[in-house]
């Protein structure tokens, strides 16, 4: 009897945690009204792809914002990504451009807003995409909460919605996946 109890316990405790994870942080769908802000920088709301990821990463805050920042080596922990060079000189700034190819795509960026520490804000138009890409760093007991959130406007991406909805959420989910597992690996 007790280890069926304790079988049973352990289920209802994972279905809890899924419940909370999964509650923690709302779909596009749900978040209307409840974006990431990067000063008055958000995604765009009107967009019909919007996603969103979310992690907690059990290291310190300005070891997350070099890796983020340190857009010419993001190679190190994101390769598919590659080439990343920030065009830029000096600090990633507000006008600063970088080139990248996310999913396959050449993109030049442009950062719209940063907050050392908080949040990076960068847009860019690619193959008919529209996009805003917004992160935010919140210092939590042990660790921070690194949020991600883009939006996908454009022709090319209203052709298809529910492709690119899942192609954007798939990217976002895997980029805070690799920068909890590459910051709290060192």
């Amino acid at each position: 009897m007790a280890k069926t109890t304790s079988k049973v316990m352990r289920g209802v405790a994972v279905v809890a945690v899924g419940a909370a994870v999964s509650l923690s942080v709302p779909s596009a769908a749900t978040a209307q009204g409840a974006h990431q802000r990067c000063g008055r920088v958000t995604v765009d709301k009107k967009a019909p792809v919007i996603g969103r990821a979310s992690v907690f990463v059990k290291a310190s805050q300005r070891r997350i914002w070099k890796l983020h920042t340190s857009i010419d080596k993001w190679d190190t922990w994101i390769p598919e990504i590659t080439p990343a060079h920030k065009r830029t000189p000096g600090p990633l700034r507000r006008g600063s451009v970088f080139d990248w190819s996310p999913q396959n795509m050449k993109v030049t960026s442009t950062v719209m807003r940063v907050e050392p520490l908080r949040c990076t804000a960068w847009g860019a138009p690619v193959n008919g995409i529209d996009g805003v890409h917004l992160f935010t760093f919140k210092k939590v007991r042990g660790g921070v909460i690194v949020t991600t959130e883009e939006s996908w406007a454009g022709k090319t991406v209203e052709a298809d919605v529910p492709s690119f909805q899942t192609l954007l959420q798939t990217g976002l989910d895997d980029w805070v996946k690799r920068i909890k597992d590459t910051a709290e690996g060192a």
